[in-house]
């Protein structure tokens, strides 16, 4: 770890709070900056809160240490138009700044192009447990930019903690970012519409039928379990955007379009069918192949060889993440 390194997080909605959160969990010294005054969204970690400061400009602490990591949001209109004016503020209040600029906004491939920053590293969070996948991402995705700036330090606890890892382009990274979120939700309207045909939800016992008939194939996975459309922040706009955005360019999105609309009406037969479990959403149980736990174990013996002190301290007796 950069000892000296800084963290700021602009943008403190649900990915810059699990992200500040995660890194300050990490050991890194983190503020952050927004414009609004953002309410916590994760209560079980008042401590770490407290650990965060709120800056009162966005280039407060700036210094060649310092890393800013945007996580504003884009805007998707319901006809599939994503707008990213907040985004591309929020990078332009940065330029000339010192240290190196981390984006992880979603953003379509060809708006992208437009922005300017060092590493476009998208999320791939859960709400419900943001903070730790953070700390121990599923999916690590890394589009270098056109710069000579340094990685950041906690790029590369993500690469040895990570069961899958992606270095490339930021147009492939935003292709990464866009597959997983349309691939979930497709899945999610394919074994709900094929699951409304094996019988009407109307109680738990027809909700159990349907789930025995679908669980034999799917095994269960996630995204793969009967129940509710899909909702949320994600899902919906990334769909409608990346759609719209295709279409545009006289592509055939007949199974996209066709997966939105499916879900539509799903979730209006949720209305009258309260017994419909919520969907599931959260990876699966991480697997860490062998040339990621091979990577970890000689970076682990060469770290604690190095610097047995802190091996002691951080590892025997608790003091890390």
């Amino acid at each position: 770890m950069n000892e000296r390194e800084q963290m700021v997080v602009v943008g403190f909605g649900w990915v810059g709070q699990a992200n500040a959160l995660a890194l300050t969990a990490m050991g890194y010294g983190v503020s952050y900056f927004d414009i609004g005054s953002p309410e916590r969204h994760y209560g079980k970690y008042a401590e770490l809160y407290d650990s965060v400061t709120r800056l009162d400009s966005i280039l407060q602490t700036d210094s060649p240490e310092t890393c800013y990591i945007v996580c504003v949001g884009d805007r998707v209109s319901e006809d599939g138009v994503q707008d990213i004016g907040a985004i591309r503020s929020a990078l332009d209040s940065l330029k000339g700044a010192n240290g190196v600029i981390v984006l992880r906004s979603t953003v379509l491939p060809d708006q992208l192009e437009t922005l300017t920053f060092d590493y476009y590293v998208p999320e791939f969070l859960h709400e419900k447990y943001a903070v730790e996948e953070c700390i121990a991402p599923h999916f690590v995705v890394v589009g270098k930019g056109a710069t000579k700036k340094r990685e950041p330090a906690f790029f590369d606890a993500w690469r040895r903690r990570t069961p899958r890892l992606f270095d490339g382009t930021p147009r492939e990274a935003a292709f990464v970012k866009y597959l997983s979120n349309l691939w979930n939700a497709t899945r999610v309207a394919f074994v709900n519409e094929f699951g409304d045909t094996i019988a009407e939800p109307k109680s738990p016992a027809d909700v159990n039928t349907i789930s025995r008939v679908m669980n034999f194939v799917l095994m269960s996975e996630p995204y793969q379990r009967y129940g509710r459309g899909f909702d949320g922040h994600c899902l919906p706009k990334d769909m409608r955007a990346f759609t719209r955005w295709y279409k545009d360019q006289n592509k055939n999105v007949a199974l996209l379009e066709g997966a939105y609309r499916s879900n539509t009406a799903h979730i209006v037969l949720e209305k009258s069918h309260p017994s419909l479990p919520k969907w599931f959403a959260e990876w699966g149980t991480p697997h860490m192949s062998g040339l990621v736990a091979l990577r970890e174990f000689i970076y682990s013996v060469g770290k604690n060889i190095r610097d047995p002190r802190e091996f002691i301290q951080r590892r025997i007796l608790g003091r890390d993440i």
